[in-house]
């Protein structure tokens, strides 16, 4: 049985005539399937709890990347994280890189009416990803803070999606050549400690820190060695203080997967972090920002099997 939580406030579901699309996609899914309206965490929690003791053989995000976050999220409370039902994600929200990691980009919809088809024969489908915990409880796939959460605010200032996204980057490329004010503070210095593996704890000073356990950022940015069909339990970790105009100039190379070791930043990997902070950070999950914290861990989960369209 298919369980499609459909979060009305996904860019999909926003942008398009909802009643109707719903309509469409009950159509679609006839009786191989149910579909739940989740407008918020509670009713996201409440609805996977009915399901407990009859869990469904695939899960369907109607978002995006945040929504599947969320969703594996609850999912780990009902059912534990070793056990959570596999994952099909669909490109129905502002930023689509989980699906892009499971699966080409493929209007909602016509994956829905793929997964209808084929619901009966999963097993060949399926690929593991390893999701990120924190020690605040939530699940996601794209960890950071310094640059990243600056990034964030004044990508949400610009409205969000993908021409806000390239216009801030346009923006901030332009406002490093031209060494504008607000470049510094965009680029302001994290400092704390951070253990690697619970190895001994090391001293760091950074603008930047990202952990993904997927290949890229959106946009497609491919700047990760983790993630993919071939995913294993680790992240890959960014981090230093970047050559702000190398930056600039390496951009179409690091969207390529290339990182010039002119760019400054270091690429490692990791299956637990933990971060010391001088002073409160606040931190992103998936492009949720969160809170200013002294203290954090993430580390990687169990495998989440998801649904692989081929």
């Amino acid at each position: 049985m298919i369980l499609l939580l459909a979060n009305p406030k996904a860019g999909y579901l926003k942008n398009k005539q909802s009643d109707g699309t719903l309509a469409q996609l009950h159509q679609i899914l006839g009786n191989a399937g149910h579909i739940e309206l989740t407008d918020n965490l509670q009713a996201l929690e409440d609805t996977l709890h009915r399901y407990k003791h009859n869990p469904p053989t695939v899960l369907v995000p109607f978002g995006g990347d945040g929504t599947v976050s969320v969703v594996i999220g609850c999912a780990a409370k009902v059912w534990g994280e070793s056990n959570i039902p596999p994952i099909f994600p669909v490109h129905a929200g502002t930023m689509n890189m989980i699906a892009w990691d499971v699966y080409p980009n493929t209007p909602p919809l016509k994956a829905i009416a793929w997964l209808a088809a084929n619901h009966q024969q999963l097993q060949s489908h399926m690929g593991a990803r390893y999701p990120i915990r924190t020690s605040t409880g939530q699940f996601g796939f794209v960890f950071g803070f310094g640059v990243t959460v600056n990034f964030m605010h004044a990508y949400y200032a610009l409205g969000s999606g993908p021409w806000a996204a390239m216009k801030l980057i346009a923006n901030l490329a332009i406002g490093i050549i031209l060494n504008r004010p607000s470049v510094k503070a965009m680029f302001a210095t994290v400092r704390g400690q951070v253990q690697h593996n619970q190895g001994p704890k090391q001293a760091f000073s950074w603008h930047a820190c990202l952990a993904l356990s997927i290949r890229c950022l959106p946009l497609r940015f491919r700047v990760s060695n983790s993630g993919g069909p071939n995913a294993q339990a680790h992240m890959c970790v960014l981090s230093g203080v970047p050559n702000k105009l190398a930056l600039v100039l390496n951009l179409f190379n690091i969207w390529r997967g290339r990182m010039p070791a002119s760019v400054g930043i270091d690429r490692t990997s990791s299956q637990h972090l933990t971060f010391e902070f001088e002073e409160p950070t606040a931190w992103q999950l998936d492009g949720d920002l969160h809170p200013h914290t002294h203290q954090l861990e993430v580390r990687s989960a169990p495998a989440v099997h998801f649904v692989e369209m081929k």
